[in-house]
């Protein structure tokens, strides 16, 4: 027999994370388990954890578990409709699309937002067992004409036998809700959480008597002891177990007006015409290289009948571009690889000339589809996703949902609102929790808390909610609710979510592309419209070969320059010297967080300070452009491969697990395969521990070669403009609000680069930050917090059409701002000009009618501006804030410039414009720190006593007084904080 099993996924009642319901069926005697959730988004979860059952015994060279051989998932879900609850199995195809059509038709109807076409109203699916919750609900469905069953309920056994007495087909399936009074406890908790409610007044919808027993022990209950029941529920079991869900084949659209084509000749056409144009006036040697690799991957490409993904990508890109929407695209991450995407003009960086690995974005044995990312100007983004719906039907798009599941903060949190806790409480506790998410474990022993802490920790992990994947976006040949159910996204007017994550869509194999906003390429655009004819005819080669932009970046002059600008990728571009592209692309991907002891090696090997002498000669073939370091993705495949024996396919299994969340449980099971496949092979055990090692810092994030390389050619074109017009460049990069820093850190960059920084003048700023000529830069209006956006362009339409304002009092009267606005603005210093003294205060009265008989204003000084300034713009023009507080706090003797030779002690005031907190191998909280005073900045970092002295990490934005010793490192100068 099987049992019906509710994950967590059933929002507000499911008690069991996949792994745990998984192991109960199993524990009580079940091999047939049923998803039995609201709806399906927790089906794939439910698969790939029972894969992975059966995986880790093969990563271990055992055989199958005896205990789980034969165990097979099926696939159901629960519904309402007309108020009667449901349960639906499909056992056929048409079944599984009418059950999503039915889901996907349910959430539409209950949001605004357009019409799904061929959608139709809500209705249940035929080609399914349907099972009736009630014997009201089963005469509903009866009555119109669907083949249904009662459900047994164990609360309600009289309900049993009356349908059993009418003739009517009762199942029995046990349907595994919970276990224990702590499973009980969970729900009701999840049911307040849900609600908004507290726990004390939430009702469970369950109730003892339903809890999840032995297989043996429920059969010997009644109703599934009556042999009808028993027939019937066997019968059911027989019928879904002939059908499986589609499941790994690739499901994606032809091109729009392109279904009747031959895609593949169609593709090699394209293709080759754009090799032609792309290598014309290259080497012989690149251009013969690039048609050998050319008809390899066309090769490859059509025997995995996947042209039309890539005539797909073009398709979108090509009808968007005739709509004069996307200035600027960036093809990244694997895609990035392809010359043929290349050739399409998919991405920016010739794999043939930067050496990038085709077989790390397709490969023959690759199982889940590919995807391939193209970035548009961030503000461009979304009218690119809805573009797509319109063109291709919103019954046949949709963007990939997030599931997000309870971290220790957010479980934490829940659970004290769900006893009725206040805010300030929570505050409170933190006191006593180190680092929110570095586990619950660590709060101090307090009472009245310790219900609260208890469930907190059995809620962490669980599911939570949906969100929206930043742009991964699904394409499908027909309707999508063949394949998926998908729901309206939440916030986003128009758009659809499937209901899926991206590990759910590519396991099915729905092919994601991801259509992502970046900034820097609205910094560029903008930069580039403002220049006009001075912008190279070819900038990514010309900026490439440029050697004073070379020469910045070999500095790490960086701040503002896309990718490169953290402290960390500055320091290193120090420390190393060099700024070619080939040695960015490297440094792109050489900082991760896991990788900072090899980021010391490879700096002293490429200084010359150390002798690299490859323990293999595998890493002498893979990795000498990287001193025997492990960068990319492709690395960790490449070694694989080499020392391991693993095939492509098996060490890409490797790469995509080091970025997923549950990696630490699993990464032991493939180190294991990993030493065994190099043992075998004789490979030294030094070399296999290096290697080990260098594998396990990819854990969390890093990248793969194309990725590096495409956004290098971003960061070259930024890095060019910030070379050569450094003025339009901080304009740009502000007006976009991209990057690491806060506008006032990318304010005192300019000034380090002779720029002259004007503010906001009523007469003189438009609303983005300008460049006046190539020495100065003008605040933009829509840096005045306060001022109504509405209200500004009207003041900027105003001034337009007639011209600039007299005085105030013609601003006033053109324009007629509210109070609000006309405060922000004047204390922003956008009036001064009518104030040539500089008294603010006196203007603000302007606005009531002037200063009252016998009031005198305190005139604005230099410090009243700078507060005011700090106030509405958050960032000060005459007075830097850490002179400020130096001159009003007293203290701080100091300078942040001079930290420039170690053993230093040095005290000063300064602003904290960039913060990264790590942890310590004791898990011990520590912090790399930018300051940055009147006269440059300071990189510092506060170890764990810091920390603790201070009570608090530091923070962007804060004004503080800091002490420590400076210290050196390769040359470079670092503060230690005391």
């Amino acid at each position: 027999m099987f049992a019906l099993g509710i994950s967590d996924f059933s929002i507000g009642e499911g008690v069991y994370p996949a792994k745990q319901l998984l192991s109960l069926a199993r524990r009580f005697g079940y091999r047939d388990l049923v998803c039995w959730d609201q709806g399906m988004a927790g089906y794939p979860k439910l698969r790939d954890t029972l894969e992975w059952i059966h995986k880790s015994r093969e990563l271990e060279g055992l055989p199958p578990d005896p205990q789980w051989t034969g165990f097979r998932l099926h696939l159901g879900c629960r519904f309402t409709w007309r108020g009667h609850g449901y349960g639906a199995l499909p056992f056929s195809d048409a079944g599984y699309a009418a059950l999503n059509r039915l889901l996907t038709a349910q959430t539409h109807d209950a949001a605004p937002g357009p019409a799904i076409p061929g959608l139709g109203a809500p209705e249940p699916p035929r080609d399914c067992v349907l099972l009736a919750d009630d014997l009201a609900g089963l005469d509903a469905l009866l009555r119109e004409g669907f083949d249904a069953a009662l459900l047994a309920h164990p609360c309600r056994v009289q309900e049993a036998r009356k349908a059993l007495a009418a003739g009517l087909e009762v199942v029995a399936p046990q349907a595994l809700r919970f276990r224990t009074a702590e499973g009980l406890e969970m729900h009701r908790l999840k049911r307040a959480i849900d609600q908004q409610a507290t726990f004390l007044r939430t009702e469970a919808l369950w109730q003892p008597a339903e809890a999840a027993v032995p297989r043996g022990e429920w059969e010997a209950r009644f109703p599934f002891a009556e042999p009808a029941v028993e027939r019937a529920t066997a019968a059911v079991l027989e019928r879904i177990s002939g059908w499986q869900i589609h499941w790994g084949k690739w499901e994606v659209s032809k091109p729009l007006d392109q279904e009747a084509a031959d895609l593949d000749a169609l593709l090699r056409e394209r293709v080759r015409r754009g090799v032609t144009e792309k290598y014309a006036e290259s080497s012989e040697d690149l251009r013969g290289r690039a048609l050998v690799r050319m008809e390899q991957e066309l090769d490859l490409i059509t025997a995995m009948n996947f042209a039309r993904y890539f005539l797909l990508v073009q398709d979108i890109v090509l009808a968007l571009k005739h709509k004069g929407l996307p200035t600027r695209i960036c093809g990244r991450g694997s895609g990035a690889a392809s010359l043929v995407g290349y050739a399409l003009d998919l991405s920016n960086v010739d794999p043939v000339a930067t050496n990038l690995m085709f077989e790390r974005f397709l490969t023959k044995e690759r199982k889940d589809p590919p995807d391939m990312d193209i970035d548009f100007a961030w503000d461009e983004r979304d009218q690119v996703i809805q573009a797509v719906f319109e063109r291709y039907g919103r019954g046949r798009v949709a963007v990939v949902s997030n599931h997000a599941f309870f971290k220790a903060k957010g479980a934490l949190r829940a659970v004290a609102q769900a006893h009725g806790r206040p805010d300030s409480e929570l505050k409170q506790l933190a006191r006593y929790v180190r680092g929110w998410e570095g586990g619950l474990e660590r709060a101090s022993e307090n009472p009245a808390w310790d219900t609260i802490l208890r469930q907190a920790r059995m809620l962490k992990g669980h599911f939570h909610q949906f969100s929206v994947h930043p742009g991964g976006t699904i394409v499908t040949p027909g309707p999508l609710w063949e394949h998926a159910a998908f729901q309206p996204a939440p916030a986003k007017v128009g758009v659809s979510t499937t209901t899926w994550d991206k590990d759910g869509v590519e396991n099915y194999g729905l092919v994601k592309i991801d259509l992502l906003g970046n900034r820097s390429l609205a910094v560029i655009r903008d930069a580039y419209e403002v220049l006009g004819d001075r912008v190279p005819k070819d900038p990514g080669t010309h900026s490439r070969g440029d050697a004073d932009t070379q020469a910045l970046l070999g500095r790490g002059d960086s701040i503002g320059v896309f990718y490169v600008e953290s402290p960390a990728t500055r320091q290193l571009q120090q420390r190393v010297g060099k700024g070619d592209f080939e040695t960015l692309v490297i440094h792109s991907s050489l900082i991760r967080p896991a990788a900072y002891r090899w980021v010391d090696r490879y700096v002293k090997r490429s200084r010359g300070e150390e002798v690299w002498e490859p323990s293999d000669p595998v890493f002498n073939e893979l990795l000498s452009e990287s001193f025997g370091v492990l960068v990319y993705q492709e690395d960790v495949i490449k070694v694989c491969v080499a020392l391991a024996g693993w095939s492509h396919h098996e060490a890409d299994q490797l790469r995509k697990l080091l970025g997923k969340p549950d990696c630490e449980a699993k990464l032991p099971f493939f180190e294991a395969r990993f030493r065994r496949g190099c043992a075998e092979r004789g490979v030294r055990p030094a070399t296999v521990d290096e290697s080990w090692d260098m594998i396990r810092t990819f854990q969390g994030y890093s990248f793969c070669k194309p990725h590096s390389a495409s956004y290098a050619q971003v960061s070259f074109e930024s890095a060019w403009i910030k070379t050569h017009h450094p003025a339009v460049f901080f304009a740009s990069v502000i007006t976009n609000q991209g990057g690491y820093y806060p506008a006032i850190a990318y304010l005192g960059d300019a000034r380090r680069h002779r720029l002259v920084v004007r503010g906001p003048d009523a007469n003189a700023s438009a609303w983005p930050f300008t460049a006046e000529g190539e020495q100065a830069l003008r605040v933009g209006l829509m840096q005045v917090h306060g001022a109504q956006e509405p209200e500004v362009r009207r003041l900027l339409e105003e001034r337009d059409k007639k011209g600039p304002f007299e005085h105030l009092d013609d601003l006033l009267g053109r324009v007629k701002p509210s109070v609000t606005t006309a405060e922000a603005l004047c204390a922003a210093g956008a009036f001064d000009l009518w104030a040539p003294d500089g008294d603010r205060t006196r203007l603000m009265w302007a606005r009531l009618g002037g200063v009252p008989p016998g009031v005198r204003p305190r005139p604005t000084d230099l410090f009243d501006r700078a507060d005011l300034e700090m106030a509405t713009m958050t960032l000060t023009l005459e007075l830097h804030p850490a002179a400020l507080a130096r001159v009003r706090k007293g203290g701080g003797s100091s300078r942040a410039a001079e930290v420039v030779k170690p053993n230093q002690r040095l005290r000063f005031w300064a602003l904290v414009v960039a913060d990264k907190e790590v942890a310590t191998e004791k898990n011990e909280r520590m912090q790399f720190v930018t300051f940055e005073d009147e006269t440059g900045l300071c990189e510092a970092v506060a170890f764990p006593d810091a920390i603790r002295k201070r009570q608090r990490p530091f923070r962007v934005g804060e004004i503080v007084c800091v002490s420590g010793r400076s210290t050196e490192q390769d040359g470079l100068a670092v503060l230690e904080v005391d």
